[in-house]
């Protein structure tokens, strides 16, 4: 059974009755981490809901998810007095939080940790050493977590990502072995998506000026009729290899979007975000290993239901 706790602004925590129901959301960064729930409420407690302003999910002495409130929905039906909350990752306070214009003569890991995560409570999960960068910028406009995300997976190669507990992970995958859902796994349904919407054919890089452009194709996404460009604007003193690493990497990052499996099973944290997945099931001709992007787990009047969303295990995320 899972134990609901906010936390108001004052440091006041309130564990929330037993829910009627519930879902989990979990991703790699897009979309965002979320939760919704679903509980019995008495008159006279709307006050401490509206004070909310983090949720922490607990199994036993397992964090399952910490994140932020965002909205809390009291109201009488036909069903009685409840109360719906819902909210999403710590993630959200670098979404919600944008960064001023600055320009870089050598970024470190230190100076994007004290410049745009830690000043909202955000904690790194783990020692990490990420390599400088020379010539690093933050555009206009730009979210405290596009330059959380432009520094470690453009020029680290690592998705950023949060854990259960809240904090920034900035390392790889690991090396875990895959979970197996083979025919003794409770499947409910296997779904495979083909989305062309959202995937790049073609992305332009250029400067300031419109002189320095670099452009990059997905020539096996064009050649199936693909046709969806992008152009991207950047400082003017921005190096070639910058510029085609950029073009490159929107379009990788958007072809890992075109196939995916989804996968429902009658159980729940069948897996997380990251986890490899070795599918086997009879009568389905995609088998294989897979990584988890999304995991959906909901507790409703049929029990639990985990969903995942996967993908190739070594596209660019």
């Amino acid at each position: 059974m899972t134990e609901w706790t906010i936390t108001c602004y004052n440091g006041r925590q309130y564990t929330l009755p037993v829910p009627l129901a519930w879902q989990l959301d979990y991703g790699l960064g897009s979309p965002c981490d979320s939760f919704w729930v679903k509980v019995l409420w008495t008159e006279g407690q709307e006050d401490v809901l509206a004070d909310a302003t983090r949720m922490t999910v607990r199994q036993g002495t397992e964090i399952l998810f910490t994140g932020v409130v965002d909205e809390c929905c009291c109201q009488w039906s036909e069903e009685g007095r409840t109360a719906e909350i819902t909210g999403r990752g710590m993630q959200a306070l670098l979404l919600d939080n944008q960064a001023e214009a600055a320009d870089y003569g050598q970024a470190t890991l230190g100076d994007i940790l004290q410049n745009y995560v830690t000043p909202y409570g955000i904690q790194l999960a783990g020692a990490v050493s990420l390599p400088g960068v020379w010539g690093f910028s933050v555009g206009s406009g730009s979210s405290c977590w596009k330059v959380v995300y432009q520094f470690a997976r453009y020029y680290a190669g690592v998705t950023p990502r949060f854990d259960r507990q809240g904090r920034l992970v900035l390392s790889g995958w690991g090396n875990s072995a895959p979970i197996q859902l083979d025919q003794t796994a409770p499947v409910t349904k296997l779904a495979l998506r083909e989305k062309r919407y959202g995937v790049l054919s073609q992305v332009t890089v250029k400067d300031v000026s419109g002189w320095m452009r670099q452009t990059e194709v997905n020539a096996d996404f064009q050649a199936r009729g693909g046709q969806c460009s992008r152009v991207i604007l950047l400082p003017r003193n921005t190096s070639y290899q910058a510029r085609r690493y950029n073009a490159r990497f929107q379009l990788d990052r958007s072809a890992a979007q075109l196939r995916q499996v989804e996968v429902t099973a009658a159980m729940a944290f069948a897996a997380w975000p990251g986890d490899l997945v070795q599918l086997t099931r009879s009568g389905w001709s995609r088998n294989g290993i897979y990584r988890v992007q999304e995991s959906r787990v909901t507790m409703g009047e049929d029990g639990y239901e985990t969903t995942l969303v996967l993908g190739d295990p070594d596209a660019v995320l």
